[in-house]
């Protein structure tokens, strides 16, 4: 592993000196952080069970597997059974079914994953980094269930605040929204051009946005990233995923940001009551009396 992720590092510099201009080093980088995690199934665990409680609402739509006390240690794990079908096994499952009924099954499948994913991220912040469609089954009634927790991530407040911000642009069409919230995210770029900014967020961070960084017409080969932030990476591996699955799927149109939306007004709401709250307690403080140390300090005595 450690020989592959030097490789992948080298290939990552050549790649961003001559053909991609985009800051493939931060994202490396981060997968090197995050990938040696993966080993230690005593964090899996403890990330796999909060998970799990933060999606309890979501019960009837998604499941996640909870470890099993007493049988957890830093080489192995023993969870809860998942029954399902993987997804990649679906197709052939259900090819005898009508179109109609194939295709609003995987809307189906789709929107309950990628529900999941606006939940976590956008919620408590701790989310599960590896959904490739291995880690995902489907259940009787179309139920998910989500694996494999050791790729995890958590973002901080100021991370999920401005990435609910830029969820909110995009659902709204907002182009200097987007451009603001790109800025509040660390998003570096070589351009200040709001329509070709606003394109790249799209490709980057909403799956119904389109990408080919190969293409000398692509956003990205028009204005360099010149840095993008570790944190945001794994959400940007989320939304290609969920591209992925959207057009496995044949499913045209689907939109992250327009679904996550109400969940990122809940966050930026959530925030400012706690900003409001702050500043009351701020000003309480501020209005409270100070004592008149010259009024009530007792006279100094000298003795002779």
């Amino acid at each position: 592993m450690t020989i592959d992720l030097v490789n992948l590092r080298a290939t990552s510099l050549f790649l961003q000196k001559t053909e991609l201009k985009f800051d493939l080093l931060s994202a490396v980088e981060e997968l090197q952080r995050q990938i040696h995690l993966e080993f230690d199934f005593m964090r899996e665990a403890r990330v796999m069970d909060t998970i799990a409680q933060h999606l309890q609402r979501l019960s009837r739509s998604v499941r996640v597997p909870r470890s099993v006390p007493g049988l957890v240690s830093q080489r192995l794990m023993v969870m809860t059974y998942m029954d399902g079908l993987p997804l990649l096994q679906l197709k052939d499952k259900v090819a005898h079914l009508p179109q109609w009924k194939r295709e609003k099954a995987a809307r189906g499948i789709l929107r309950r994953v990628s529900e999941a994913y606006g939940h976590m991220i956008l919620g408590e912040g701790l989310f599960q980094a590896d959904g490739h469609p291995g880690n995902i089954l489907v259940q009787h009634g179309g139920r998910v269930a989500l694996l494999d927790y050791g790729q995890s991530k958590q973002l901080g407040e100021e991370d999920k605040h401005a990435f609910a911000a830029l969820v909110l642009a995009m659902n709204k069409g907002d182009k200097p929204a987007i451009s603001a919230a790109l800025g509040r995210l660390h998003v570096h770029t070589s351009s200040r051009d709001v329509n070709l900014l606003s394109e790249m967020a799209y490709g980057m961070f909403d799956t119904r946005g389109k990408v080919d960084p190969f293409d000398k017409n692509s956003p990205i080969a028009r204005a360099a990233v010149e840095k993008f932030p570790p944190d945001m990476f794994f959400v940007l591996r989320v939304v290609q995923l969920l591209r992925g699955m959207a057009n496995g799927m044949g499913i045209d149109e689907f939109s992250t940001a327009d679904q996550w939306a109400p969940l990122a007004r809940q966050t930026i709401k959530k925030a400012q009551k706690k900003d409001d709250k702050r500043r009351r307690q701020q000003r309480v403080q501020q209005a409270q009396p100070v004592c008149d140390l010259a009024a009530t300090a007792t006279p100094l005595q000298l003795t002779v």
